[in-house]
């Protein structure tokens, strides 16, 4: 197998440079991108769901278009306008009907926002009814072991869970159930963060996440914020971890499914 660190990633320089202020998403932005920029958009009618103000898709698809992307954020949808990935954006519910037509799109993705919609399986059911069918999706997901591996040194999970809405957990077993009930078949699973990743991620997170959304004290924050050293040091251990496992070894999964049907 390939050195395949975080610092190898031919995304980390770009991540390192963007988020500089924020070490938990130059952490787990690395796999998502690793992943995502696999799914091939060329000749495709594809949908960016839940895309943020897209900045992810202008990483991982720099010489790609999306033809829609949605987001209920109507500034990120603003900013994503800024972006240029996306032929046409709508602010919208993914819970709710999404505004194309039945089978619209050849194909859909999704970055790591299922686990936060509160009902995901009418989320699912509108991806799966805009999807053709033999359509594409494919989307990036923390699972249950993100939480089964809290570190004890990071904020409690049941505190990191109240201001970062992270709902759902699931095994791959659960997501193959829930899939399969809207109507998706699973053909590809990917793994990602091992328990040192993991335990890395739940701590900066919890830190940095916690100090901008809940204004919570933090020591790693004030440091990282005020030393150059301290800056240095938390990319060298990042860029130290490696972030592919075996398919249903990790605390993320990269699912892609086909669209029965």
């Amino acid at each position: 197998m390939s050195n395949e660190t975080i610092s190898s990633s031919r995304f980390f320089p770009l991540l390192r440079k963007r988020y500089a202020g924020g070490p938990s998403i130059m952490l787990c932005r690395t796999p998502e991108l690793e992943y995502a920029s696999t799914v091939n958009l060329a000749g495709k009618k594809a949908l960016d769901h839940c895309c943020g103000d897209g900045v992810f898709a202008e990483l991982a698809w720099p010489n790609a278009r999306f033809s829609a992307g949605c987001d209920l954020d109507s500034a990120a949808i603003e900013r994503a306008k800024g972006a240029g990935r996306h032929e046409r954006l709508a602010v919208c519910d993914a819970a709710q009907r999404l505004p194309y037509e039945d089978g619209e799109f050849d194909l859909v993705f999704d970055n790591s926002a299922l686990e936060h919609i509160p009902d995901v399986d009418s989320a699912l059911r509108e991806i799966a009814r805009v999807t053709r069918p033999g359509g594409e999706f494919a989307f990036n997901v923390l699972n249950e072991r993100y939480f089964e591996w809290w570190p004890a040194t990071a904020a409690p999970a049941n505190d990191y869970r109240a201001w970062q809405p992270f709902i759902h957990a699931f095994s791959l077993a659960e997501w193959r159930r829930r899939l399969q009930s809207a109507g998706f078949e699973i053909t590809r699973v990917s793994g990602y963060f091992d328990r040192r990743a993991a335990g890395m991620l739940a701590l900066l997170d919890g830190e940095f996440s916690g100090a901008h959304l809940r204004q919570r004290a933090s020591k790693i924050v004030d440091a990282h914020s005020k030393s150059a050293l301290s800056r240095l040091l938390w990319r060298r251990r990042i860029g130290a971890v490696r972030w592919r496992t075996g398919p249903d070894d990790g605390a993320g999964f990269f699912i892609e499914c086909l669209r029965k049907a």
